[in-house]
Order: C-alpha cells, then structure tokens, then sequence
C-alpha cells in the first residue's frame, strides 16, 4: 500500500510538472507541405516537436508523414527591445507515406514516374523564432529528410489507365531534399 501511494504521488508530480511547461500549437507551411505542429519544452533550452502534416509530393501526388524533433536553441539574440528572439537545431526521426520519383530501366530505356510509398528518414532542423510579447510566435525553418521511400512497384498508365507492374524497389527520398528550402511557422504558445 505504500509502494502505490509512493508510485501515485511521483506520477501526480511528473504530470504537474510536465503541465507546467511552456507549450506551443500551430501549423507550418513550406515546399514539402502543410503541418499541425505541436511544441513541449523540457527546458529553459531544449524542447521537443512533433509534426503531423499532407506531403505536397511531386507530380499532383499527395501523402502524409510525422516528424518527431529534438531541438536546443543555441542562441537568444537580443535584436529588438520588445519580444525575443531564439536561434534553434535538432534532429528526428520522420515516417510518412508519400510520392517520389522513382526510376527503372526497361529495355536500356530508363522510365521515371512519381510513384506512392513507405518513406523513413532521419532529419534535420535548424531555424530562427520570434515570440511576440503576447502568446505568439513567428519561425522560419529548414528541415531536409535523408532517407529512404519505398514504392509498392505498380505504375499506371495514365494514357492508357493500364497498370504495369514492376519489382518493389526501394530508393532514396529525393523529395526531402526540399527542406533546404525554409518554411514558416505561426504558433500560439500557452
């Protein structure tokens, strides 16, 4: 009985304490897509984010993918007298469905088309935030994916509408190359 009042009052202390953080939710929009990002700060510097957006893909193709992130602000720059300022990076993990360009080569003929699949890929984030005086906060960010996208290896005609069917093929995600390009960010902090 004590051990499970001990365990109940840590847990209770956990929660109060991780409900006290500051927190942030919005969305986040560039090149690869649209996202509903949620923030958590574990410290003065180091807080944790997750994504969860529509990867605008290649070719009219759309997909989903969840990105998990670790940042630590490296730098808070003092550039204007009301506000702050906070220079930021980190890494994660990103996991989605998505399209990509995939190639094969029939009859010494190389074909590409924008094909669905499985995507892992570890990413990178480093960026530049602003928060308001009042519970709103500005940030532009670049975030690549290095990893992979994996195709179920059907290709459709759309001429023909015919369905041609080829072997799995797994391939780099060249489409996450678009994270140098940098998005923005609009969150509300509570």
């Amino acid at each position: 009985m004590k051990r499970t009042i001990i365990f109940l009052a840590v847990m209770l202390g956990l929660a109060a304490a991780a409900a006290a953080q500051p927190k942030a939710a919005g969305v986040r929009i560039g090149t690869t897509g649209l996202e509903a990002v949620y923030l958590h700060n574990l410290s003065k510097d180091a807080f944790i984010e997750g994504n969860i957006g529509f990867d605008f893909g290649v070719d009219s193709g759309a997909g989903f993918k969840i990105t998990g992130l670790y940042n630590v602000v490296c730098a808070r720059p003092a550039w204007t007298n009301s506000g702050s300022w906070a220079i930021y990076a980190g890494a994660g993990v990103s996991l989605g469905n998505v399209y990509d360009m995939v190639s094969y080569k029939v009859l010494d003929e190389k074909i590409s088309y924008p094909d669905n699949g499985f995507m892992v890929a570890l990413t990178g984030q480093i960026g530049l935030e602003y928060n308001f005086d009042f519970p709103l906060q500005l940030a532009v960010d670049m975030r690549p994916y290095l990893g992979m996208h994996i195709n179920d290896g059907k290709f459709r005609i759309p001429e023909t509408n015919m369905t041609v069917d080829y072997e799995s093929k797994a391939g780099f995600y060249g489409n996450g190359l678009l994270g140098f390009i940098p998005t923005l960010s609009v969150r509300y902090r509570f």
